[in-house]
């Protein structure tokens, strides 16, 4: 039978079948408020059937540099694939206009330390990763922003590593006991990699008149500064570290001095930090196993559901038999969708995002929009109201509310589209009032962070046993 033709048929079939599955509720469930709490109100719950579908998230996701940085690698998650996360950024002295290094002349460099500000970790506490630091070619003319997307190509650095280490992820919120000039100094969470001390001389060499008199004319010899993992020298690639760069109590770049000033020699410091400043977090994923087959295989009726976090992917999922739970009218007290987590392997190391979100496709794809009146924004922080629409990680699944959005549909006959469910970093979807009209919305929406952070497979609306489906309780008029 022709693909279409047998869905349409199912889609008509399960519709003439939902009165079927029609159970009275004992007790009163009014979900949200939506009509006041009333004894002997006879309330029903039926569920319907969705359809689901697997795709890659068409990702412009850009880390801004307030938010923590993800670096590593996780060479082969069995039910995803590869991770392979860089950092990139530019490093500046406070003041321009005169040097850091005084009396430069007599500047002896006994050390460079870039210092990072650990922030978590994702994947696996035993991972052991060799994190290499390079210096960004000053000739490349492509590296001078500060939001770039993460899958942007890598940024040209010059040959050679200046510095490395062997970083095990367990002792990476250790405390750190260093000497900093006469000082004894003890912190926590400080991923702390020796530099080369040769490629500290063109700082001490730079012109107050040239490389020091601006912070762009500095820029322009010093781009910064790559840090990326070594697959072949990295014992285990099973996870991600994520850094701040704004912290600059822990993430700097530190020259450790001795200077002969009228012949008394002294040992000082000179830290160039991050400051607002160009950088980059570059992701490279590479969809395997389970997940890419899902991906590719051309079924839209997937029984599977598998959402990564930016960069990742995100499902459709068709709701069947509204159209003829639509002809009668009915007070809706509660709807929901169920995406029940379906066991994977190493989900107790790769874990699920902390929050998912939903939003629903127009006719034409083009274009997305929030879940009308169940997605309620707060212009001010950028978020939303969580509460609400739902999309928590709990027991095992996860629930978003679609209860005054199903109502629109089913009394005032509003439009119904495609729905969208995935983890982002942040989003951008229209937002569609209680009037069914779709404006811009001023400011993102912020959902997980860090970036990169969790993956879920979870059962699609045609799983054996785990199905994802709308659960709806409510009354008839």
């Amino acid at each position: 039978m022709n693909r279409k033709i047998f869905l349409s048929v199912l889609a008509a079939l399960t519709g003439l079948t939902i009165y079927s599955s029609c159970t009275k509720v004992d007790t009163t469930d009014l979900g949200n408020e939506l009509i006041p709490a009333v004894d002997n109100v006879k309330t029903f719950e039926t569920v319907l059937d969705v359809q689901t579908d697997n795709f890659l998230y068409p990702d412009s996701t850009r880390v801004d540099g307030s938010s923590l940085h993800a670096l590593g690698i996780i060479s082969d998650d069995p039910e995803f694939g590869s991770t392979d996360a860089r950092i990139y950024s530019n490093f500046s002295p406070a003041t321009y206009g005169t040097s850091p290094f005084a009396v430069k002349d007599s500047v002896v460099i006994d050390s460079i330390v870039l210092s990072l500000s650990f922030g978590g970790f994702y994947g696996d506490s035993n991972a052991i990763q060799r994190y290499e630091v390079y210096q960004i070619d000053p000739a490349t003319n492509n590296f001078k922003d500060s939001l770039y997307r993460v899958d942007e190509p890598d940024f040209a650095v010059l040959p050679g590593v200046l510095g490395s280490r062997d970083v095990d992820f367990k002792i990476l919120n250790d405390s750190v006991l260093y000497r900093n000039g006469k000082d004894t100094v003890r912190t926590i969470n400080e991923l702390r990699i020796k530099l080369d001390t040769a490629f500290g001389r063109q700082f001490v060499n730079f012109d107050t008149a040239v490389q020091y008199k601006n912070d762009s004319a500095f820029k322009t010899y010093f781009k910064g500064l790559a840090i990326k993992t070594n697959s072949g020298a990295s014992a285990n690639k099973t996870g991600l570290a994520y850094f701040s760069l704004t912290n600059t109590t822990n993430t700097k770049l530190t020259f450790y001095t001795r200077v002969t000033n009228n012949g008394v020699i002294d040992t000082t410091t000179q830290a160039f930090a991050y400051n607002s400043g160009t950088q980059a977090n570059l992701i490279t994923r590479q969809a395997a196993h389970g997940y890419k087959q899902y991906l590719e295989n051309g079924n839209p009726v997937d029984d599977k559901v598998y959402i990564q976090s930016s960069p990742g992917s995100y499902a459709t999922v068709k709701v069947l038999g509204l159209d003829t739970f639509a002809q009668v009218n009915r007070v809706i007290h509660r709807a929901e969708l169920i995406i029940e987590q379906i066991p994977s392997q190493l989900d107790n190391i790769y874990t699920t995002p902390p929050l998912m979100f939903i939003d629903a496709k127009t006719a034409t794809g083009d274009s997305t929009l929030t879940i009308r009146n169940d997605y309620i924004p707060n212009s001010q922080t950028g978020s939303y109201d969580i509460a609400t629409l739902g999309g928590n990680y709990l027991n095992k699944k996860y629930v978003f509310t679609l209860s005054r959005y199903l109502q629109s549909v089913v009394t005032k006959k509003q439009p119904y589209y495609l729905l969208r469910i995935y983890a982002p970093l942040y989003t951008d979807p229209y937002y569609q009032d209680a009037n069914a009209v779709s404006k811009a919305w001023p400011t993102f929406v912020y959902v997980n962070s860090p970036v990169a952070n969790g993956r879920l497979v979870a059962g699609g609306g045609s799983h054996p046993t785990q199905k994802m489906r709308v659960r709806i309780i409510y009354s008839k008029i």
